[in-house]
């Protein structure tokens, strides 16, 4: 299983009254859960930081789960452009047919009615509703 990671509306609501990552604790209990889990950043930050200063961000043992960023794709050329990147990362790592999930607050990036989207409010980021929707997703 792999999951496709947002950071803003994510990891923290968008107003970021609590700080940078406020979120990011209580996804990483969630995360210990369940250790089959690979982790792909798909989050704009991937453009300005690289992969290992975005694990940087986490504890030791999430960090070492946390494989990859997924491509940076010209949004002029694709109408759900957080679905198109990560289909291109499933391809070019040869795990297409794999199980995914994708945390993110922009529905808008995705084809609507997306199953592997799990929709975070972004006023209010990752909470117990989405680790709830989360754990759903990875018991089925």
């Amino acid at each position: 299983m792999i999951l496709f990671l947002d950071f803003d509306g994510v990891l923290h609501p968008l107003n970021r009254e609590d700080g940078a990552l406020s979120r990011l604790p209580q996804l990483e209990i969630t995360l210990r859960k369940f250790n089959e889990i690979d982790i792909v950043i798909s989050s704009a930050w991937r453009q300005e930081y690289s992969l290992t200063q975005l694990r940087g961000y986490f504890s030791d043992d999430i960090q070492r789960r946390i494989i990859d960023v997924t491509p940076v794709l010209d949004h002029l050329d694709n109408r759900y452009l957080r679905q198109a990147e990560i289909d291109l990362w499933l391809r070019n790592a040869g795990r297409e047919y794999e199980g995914w999930i994708a945390l993110d607050d922009s529905e808008w990036l995705f084809p609507p009615g997306c199953r592997n989207l799990i929709l975070v409010d972004p006023e209010v980021g990752f909470d117990e509703a989405v680790e709830d929707a989360l754990h759903r997703k990875l018991t089925r």
